[in-house]
């Protein structure tokens, strides 16, 4: 894969420097600065059997550990790359001792496998490097024990709530550097002390002033009103850290850009997803023969495609139809959570706190059912259905555009076409409809006459589901339609020599 110019100065300027914080805008490709920096240094400075006796492990957020392995074998087709199961120990010791490039974990797996701690991992990657930001936090904890010869914190928020926030992050990448936290608070101003119980603390605050807290705690603390000494904080860390915003990169960037988030099916989600394709596999053995209109093909992927989105009921009720004068059974498809999709999007929705989004769907249930968990976790959102009343449908738009909601949820159909968001860069995609240029239409949503960004378009795909298919025209062939429902290839075996790097307990 061939890097943006402005990734390959992060490639060339970390090649020789054993920790770095790479905290580029959200949408700039992180994970391919962060692969292509790990293979960097393996082609420079390893050879035969040692590619595999380096063993680098990526802790990632659990909605996007399929996403990491398929940019891995994008960047390097032939590596090879296990997904740990902390679920099933005995298939995890095996992995260890195996020769994989690469091992991909989730955040909560850290304090569960101990045996990671075993190892002398050749280089690690942190994804979303701000969930290390508690020190108290016993991932975080289990991060800083593990035993490693390069390290790479991947942040576009790495001090997301507060500015002490980052020192954390500091300390796991050279911790002698930034052994106390004191040595931080040369960077913090107004440090007020709040007092235990009927608090009069004088509280600085943005515009100058004070004012007493007036509030009543249980304890006395410290509170961070601002910061101090960025430029010497700046200067301390240029050596190894970088960041970059879409603005700056803007002439480096296309117009527009896609990335894809590969997600795994909950459970229950898997289950009722299989037994619906099974059910058209069967269909489509009986109809084999018969001549299809392309409405019905369309009808029913629409309805695997749904399965994909959540989990799925098939509701029946029945109708009178006043032509034909007698009642006949209706279909629909009911959406409830669980949701591996709705993970995904939020988890990239919360790790990204300043940025106004746009999600996507065909779906008007799972938009709904999206802005439920907006509500819980208090997110500000823009809702465009077809449920909205036609006289709502500009104020809606405008409250986006006027930044007084955070988020954008609209279907393909209601808000794909005619309506301007240029407010936002970033357009995640739940699903696709299957007819290409409505798609496109929604994606020129945001890529539009007023943009000064490059526009990021995300595909949140569920594996091993109609997901994979995702073309841009339908083909009514037979083969076509069982290859799109059938399970993917079993992975080639490698066979590779290798040294285990297991320190054995003693």
């Amino acid at each position: 894969m061939k890097l943006y110019p402005f990734q390959k100065v992060a490639v060339d300027k970390f090649e020789n420097v054993p920790s770095v914080l790479i905290a580029d805008d959200m949408g700039l490709g992180k994970t391919y600065e962060a692969l292509a920096l790990d293979l960097r240094r393996r082609t420079k400075q390893l050879s035969g059997y040692k590619q595999t006796d380096c063993k680098t492990l990526i802790v990632t957020p659990g909605s996007v550990v399929s996403s990491w392995k398929w940019h891995i074998n994008e960047i390097w087709p032939g590596a090879r790359v296990a997904v740990i199961n902390p679920k099933n120990r005995d298939d995890l010791i095996k992995k260890l001792r195996q020769p994989y490039h690469y091992y991909v974990i989730h955040w909560e797996a850290l304090r569960l496998i101990e045996e990671l701690q075993d190892v002398h991992w050749w280089h690690v990657i942190i994804d979303e490097a701000h969930r290390a930001k508690n020190p108290k936090a016993q991932q975080t904890w289990y991060l800083k024990k593990l035993r490693t010869s390069y390290k790479t914190a991947l942040s576009g928020t790495p001090a997301d709530n507060a500015p002490q926030d980052l020192w954390s992050i500091l300390n796991w990448l050279y911790p002698k550097t930034w052994s106390s936290h004191n040595r931080f608070d040369n960077y913090f101003i107004k440090i007020q002390m709040h007092n235990k119980g009927a608090c009069f603390a004088v509280v600085g605050k943005e515009d100058g002033t004070t004012e007493p807290c007036g509030g009543y705690h249980k304890g006395t603390f410290k509170k961070v009103v601002g910061v101090a000494n960025i430029d010497e904080l700046q200067e301390a860390i240029a050596p190894y850290y970088i960041r970059r915003l879409k603005e700056n990169v803007i002439d480096d960037l296309p117009d527009k850009y896609y990335t894809q988030i590969d997600v795994q099916l909950d459970a229950r989600q898997r289950r009722i997803y299989n037994q619906m394709r099974s059910s058209m596999l069967s269909w489509l053995g009986a109809h084999e023969d018969e001549p299809m209109p392309a409405p019905i093909v369309i009808s029913q992927l629409t309805r695997l495609k749904q399965f994909a989105l959540a989990y799925a009921e098939v509701i029946t009720t029945k109708k009178f139809d006043k032509k034909a004068e007698e009642w006949r059974e209706v279909r629909t498809v009911k959406l409830t959570e669980p949701s591996s999709k709705l993970d995904a999007a939020m988890q990239k929705i919360v790790d990204n706190p300043d940025k106004q989004m746009v999600v996507f769907s065909e779906s008007k249930q799972i938009i709904n059912l999206l802005s439920v968990r907006l509500d819980a976790a208090k997110i500000t959102y823009a809702k465009l259905t077809g449920d909205t009343p036609q006289a709502a449908r500009g104020s809606v738009v405008q409250s986006f555009q006027d930044g007084l909601a955070r988020i954008f949820l609209g279907t393909i159909h209601a808000g794909g076409e005619g309506i301007t968001l240029t407010a936002a860069s970033t357009v995640i995609f739940l699903d696709r409809t299957w007819n290409p240029s409505k798609n496109r239409q929604a994606e020129d949503r945001l890529h539009r006459i007023g943009q000064k960004n490059a526009v990021e378009v995300i595909d949140i795909v569920a594996d091993d589901t109609v997901d994979g298919g995702r073309l841009q025209q339908i083909s009514l062939k037979w083969s076509w339609l069982k290859k799109l429902l059938g399970d993917k290839a079993p992975e080639p075996v490698i066979e590779v020599e290798c040294i285990s790097t297991i320190t054995p307990k003693v």
